[in-house]
């Protein structure tokens, strides 16, 4: 990660929305950076306050395996009976990278983007096992998306009216020149020993 005025600006806005547990969607074109952005954020996140989990979602997504990761044992804990959360009293994290990715069911809703509506709209979700209500506790969503087309679909409005959007333009010219400024210099200096 080579930081850029762009991207200390992202990230500070980021920290900002977080800290006051708002969701935060990243959008912009394929290759601005946004999930190396969110990447770097959630690794320097303070670790007694804070966990992450990140998602990667696919065509093949589906609610059982968004499901999995509130039923990780080592991510969520049970607080009572009907509620789950991070696990140690921290607040978590939790990125879905490319949320529009997941493919439209007959009537074209996205399931696993439903089950997040849920989560975050009702504040839990229904464990199909024991026919319960789960409540989900001190979480916080990120995502990212870049614009429709090319295998990633639109989402429902009932889904992203939970979130701050947050777009990434192109990279500025200036921007690109001190990444690849940064990346050429670092390759030079690495081969000068050899």
């Amino acid at each position: 990660m080579v930081p850029t005025g762009d991207t200390v600006r992202y990230k500070y806005l980021t920290k900002k929305l977080v800290q006051a547990k708002k969701n935060i969607l990243v959008s912009g074109e394929t290759g601005v950076g946004k999930s190396v952005i969110i990447g770097d954020f959630l690794s320097q996140l303070e670790n007694d306050k804070y966990s992450y989990t990140i998602m990667n979602f696919s065509a093949q997504t589906s609610t059982k395996n968004v499901l999995d990761v509130f039923m990780d044992k080592d991510k969520f804990t049970k607080k009572r009976r009907t509620e789950i959360g991070p696990l140690g009293g921290k607040k978590m994290v939790f990125f879905v990278d490319d949320i529009n990715m997941p493919a439209l069911e007959k009537y074209f809703a996205q399931p696993p983007n439903e089950l997040l509506r849920q989560i975050i709209d009702q504040g839990g979700f229904y464990d199909l096992k024991k026919f319960l209500f789960m409540e989900v506790s001190d979480c916080v969503f990120i995502a990212s998306c870049a614009p429709p087309g090319g295998g990633r679909n639109k989402v429902t409005p009932r889904l992203f009216r939970h979130f701050n959007m947050v777009w990434a333009p192109d990279l500025s010219v200036k921007s690109m020149d001190i990444i690849f400024t940064s990346i050429l210099k670092g390759f030079l200096s690495h081969s000068k020993g050899l």
